[in-house]
């Protein structure tokens, strides 16, 4: 099976979205490291593109909830790139954690100090 990493990156996005929506969970907003998604998900859509109904999906959802979809770079997004690193070790889809992993209390407190970590 060949990983692909834009779809694994828009299938997050869309679960998430919908994990905000069903916790009814209203203030959301997505950050994204790939651009390239972020950008597909935020143009116009490319009606022949291999994953137009996963972007459409994602589309509708952000229009319902009025959450704007973001980039930033790894390197400020370290509490995500540790949960991919954490999901990618599972087999399962979604884990959903009523607490955070070991290892990911200090990153999330270097994020609400708002730590800046320059790209190395």
């Amino acid at each position: 099976m060949i990983f692909n990493q834009k779809l694994a990156e828009l299938q997050a996005i869309l679960m998430g979205l919908q994990l905000a929506k069903n916790l009814n969970i209203v203030d959301v907003v997505c950050y994204s490291d790939s651009l390239q998604c972020v950008n597909l998900i935020n143009r116009p859509a490319v009606v022949y593109h291999a994953y137009a109904t996963l972007i459409q999906d994602i589309k509708d959802l952000i229009r319902l909830s009025n959450t704007p979809i973001l980039h930033t770079l790894r390197e400020g997004n370290r509490c995500a790139d540790f949960l991919a690193k954490l999901g990618a070790s599972v087999d399962s889809a979604l884990s959903i954690h009523a607490t955070p992993p070991e290892g990911l209390v200090p990153l999330l407190k270097d994020d609400a100090w708002g730590t800046y970590f320059p790209r190395g």
